[in-house]
């Protein structure tokens, strides 16, 4: 697909085959550290992507350049059909972002957090509230709708971060490591909850380093080395793990390392670079 073939908001096109976000050959480096290093991904309505990687592999970076908040040196994205560096308000308003430590304005209660959300987004006040509530009370957080952001522990702010993620409206919910802070009880709600959304047609990026939960959540899963798309895992290849977390982690790990493992014969699944030639491969390491 060529960059020529990305389009504005009044263009037309067959938005039920779309993805609800395509990005090709997107990178990003830091002086000579090469944080994101051509990679693509496309995002379908109803899916959950997880992307795992050690921690410095550009999880983080790939998140915030996918939902805007970054810019990349080069490649292409677009939400919705908009291409996000062209028509950034327009893409952005078709997505949410959630980052590992979300920022909430310390003196506004979750209540009025979630007030200014609905009227950014334009929705319709009374549902959207009561969805809100409803959300939150499943969190755990009805306790804590009127307090002040600053009175909450790190886990229920990233909890309240969550709730007003899941009922903005968007096609699209990007979440940077989303159960950072929650005990099982939240995890297990989360994890109903964004099933509830994917079966509304919302699609999911997740950033996640655990390996059940993926298992559970995820319809394709990428990993990520030295920010590098190094495997790639459908829904057929994941269904071959039979739940079997341990199994799953043992392959996501070898392939963040890059340590030795028996050929698969390339394809889908393999560990050799996925998407990019053997010089930019040889780029991030």
């Amino acid at each position: 697909m060529s960059d020529a073939n990305m389009r504005g908001p009044a263009d037309s096109g067959s938005e039920r085959t779309r993805p609800i976000l395509e990005a090709r050959r997107v990178r990003r480096r830091f002086g000579d550290l090469v944080a994101v290093g051509g990679v693509d991904v496309d995002l379908h309505a109803g899916a959950v992507t997880v992307v795992m990687g050690a921690n410095g592999a550009g999880k983080s970076t790939l998140m915030r350049l996918l939902a805007g908040d970054m810019v990349p040196d080069s490649g292409v994205i677009r939400v919705g059909g908009v291409d996000l560096a062209a028509f950034p308000d327009e893409a952005r308003a078709r997505l949410i972002y959630v980052a590992q430590h979300p920022p909430l304005a310390p003196f506004l209660s979750l209540r009025e957090h979630a007030g200014a959300l609905l009227a950014l987004r334009s929705l319709e006040a009374a549902p959207a509230r009561a969805a809100f509530e409803d959300v939150a009370g499943r969190l755990g957080l009805t306790a804590a709708l009127d307090r002040p952001a600053r009175a909450l522990s790190g886990g229920m702010a990233h909890k309240a971060a969550l709730a007003m993620a899941l009922i903005a409206g968007t096609d699209l919910v990007l979440l940077d490591e989303p159960h950072a802070g929650l005990d099982l009880e939240s995890m297990l709600a989360l994890r109903q909850l964004i099933h509830e959304a994917r079966a509304r047609g919302v699609a999911f990026l997740i950033a996640s380093h655990l390996p059940e939960a993926t298992l559970a959540l995820a319809d394709r899963v990428l990993v990520l080395r030295g920010g590098r798309l190094v495997l790639d895992l459908d829904s057929e290849a994941l269904g071959l793990f039979g739940g079997d977390a341990r199994a799953f982690e043992h392959r996501a790990l070898v392939a963040m390392t890059g340590a030795p493992e028996p050929a698969h014969g390339g394809g889908r699944g393999s560990l050799a670079p996925a998407g990019d030639d053997a010089d930019d491969a040889a780029e991030a390491q």
